[in-house]
């Protein structure tokens, strides 16, 4: 089991879909770096406090167009490490060398623990480039509420911001790992229901963009992963994050059980 992990968690780190994602994920920090911190004309101070990395790193804030395009496109980073490895294995015949090398669920779990992975890693690197390219230009200030920032009140972590606010990014560089490991595994299931490359790799998008436009029909903000997904977002709350650990763990079950019923 050990060693089938290793194996395919280098075939999806090193891959290619690995790389685009950090190149585009990379490259929306440094616009954000670009336009929102290193800029000249940003400065150190405002009309209430000094500023603080922690209101200027990319997930500070749903405000700037590099924040919104990040967490939006964020199913579609976390599918493009491993999204089609399954898929690839079904059509090559590459599985059958493994079913009769491995068992079958020593092969279906290392499949699934390198899609997940890959997907959260492929997420959270470029958020951690941003926090620490924003730390070289913004002191670590503690957060003061007179600035309007971060949670509100009924929020999850809103004591954490103020009180231990490294702890409180930790909180979501962890959630936002878990939940983009969560969308990989989703492109695993869809291998299973569609012949199309393409849709594989959009069908996470394509289900968190539903959720946005409902949320958007009914004028709420309570299931669009865009948005609770990033620490900035003003509201943020439990239920949110519970429903998204059931459905994770319903899109686990699924995969397994259809993967046994591959001969």
């Amino acid at each position: 089991m050990k060693k089938q992990i290793i194996v395919e968690l280098r075939r999806v780190l090193c891959s290619k879909g690995m790389l685009s994602a950090l190149i585009v994920g990379i490259s929306i920090v440094l616009w954000h770096q670009w336009q929102y911190v290193w800029n000249p004309s940003v400065s150190l101070y405002n009309c209430y406090c000094p500023e603080s990395v922690y209101y200027n790193w990319i997930g500070a804030s749903c405000f700037p167009i590099q924040s919104y395009l990040f967490y939006m496109i964020l199913p579609i980073l976390a599918s493009l490490p491993a999204g089609l490895s399954y898929f690839m294995d079904l059509h090559t015949g590459y599985y059958r060398q493994l079913y009769l090398r491995n068992r079958k669920k020593e092969y279906l779990t290392a499949k699934y623990i390198s899609a997940f992975l890959s997907g959260g890693f492929a997420v959270v690197i470029p958020l951690i480039i941003s926090i620490y390219m924003t730390a070289m230009r913004f002191p670590a200030l503690r957060p003061e509420e007179i600035m309007d920032y971060g949670p509100n009140r009924t929020s999850v972590g809103f004591f954490l911001f103020y009180e231990h606010p490294w702890l409180y990014i930790l909180l979501f560089l962890a959630i936002d790992f878990v939940f983009a490991g969560g969308f990989a595994t989703i492109s695993l299931l869809s291998s299973f229901f569609t012949e199309q490359k393409f849709a594989i790799l959009i069908m996470p998008f394509a289900f968190c963009y539903l959720l946005f436009s409902l949320d958007n029909i009914f004028g709420s903000n309570d299931f669009a992963p865009n948005y609770f997904l990033n620490p900035g977002f003003e509201k943020n709350n439990v239920y949110e994050y519970a429903i998204g650990a059931v459905m994770i763990f319903v899109v686990g079950v699924a995969y397994f059980i259809l993967g046994r019923k591959v001969e």
